[in-house]
């Protein structure tokens, strides 16, 4: 049996850049899994998960020739996040919220003080926080934050592929998003 091989990331972005339609096979090929798994966490609907990774793929063939993404995965992570996001944002006006479980964005939003998420002239200040907030973590906590509140992944995924307890990553999150709380406090001061 033959191994297959996979593009780098560069013959890919250049397979873009030539307008080769094999740009596209090659990234469903290598990136397309991880791609779906994280349009599913974020929605509940398979079709509209489908759609979602449809639409950055899309949007990676008019863009990338231009954009040329230093990494190649997280460009294309980042952009069916946004595509799921919008999705759910879109779906929850239309169901106006009725019966709809708390995502792990909204989790996370409870985090963030109403001032902060009013104003979007913070968006790089907050990311920054962010961002600090993540270095000062241990790498396993990072590893749990990042889980349930940027891959959309539940607290079962989390602890089985940690090999923890749900009520230990629970905990964890739990006390995550009160350092959390904490420090953009702190930095408002």
């Amino acid at each position: 049996m033959l191994k297959e091989i996979f593009l780098s990331d560069n013959q890919i972005i250049e397979m873009f850049c030539d307008g080769s339609e094999s740009a596209l096979e090659a990234v469903q090929k290598r990136y397309g899994a991880a791609m779906l798994r994280l349009a599913r966490n974020i929605l509940s609907d398979e079709q509209d998960a489908e759609e979602c990774v449809n639409d950055a793929y899309l949007s990676a063939w008019q863009a990338i020739p231009a954009a040329k993404p230093s990494n190649l995965k997280a460009y294309l992570l980042q952009s069916v996040r946004n595509f799921a996001l919008e999705r759910l944002r879109s779906n929850r006006a239309k169901k106006r919220g009725g019966g709809v479980t708390i995502s792990s964005y909204e989790e996370l939003a409870e985090c963030i003080p109403d001032r902060r998420r009013d104003e979007p002239d913070d968006n790089e200040k907050l990311k920054s926080q962010l961002e600090s907030f993540l270095a000062g973590l241990s790498a396993e906590k990072r590893t749990i934050f990042l889980g349930r509140f940027w891959f959309s992944c539940s607290v079962a995924e989390i602890a089985g592929k940690m090999g923890k307890s749900e009520k230990y990553i629970s905990n964890q999150l739990y006390n995550l998003k009160r350092k959390l709380r904490k420090h953009l406090d702190r930095k408002e001061g």
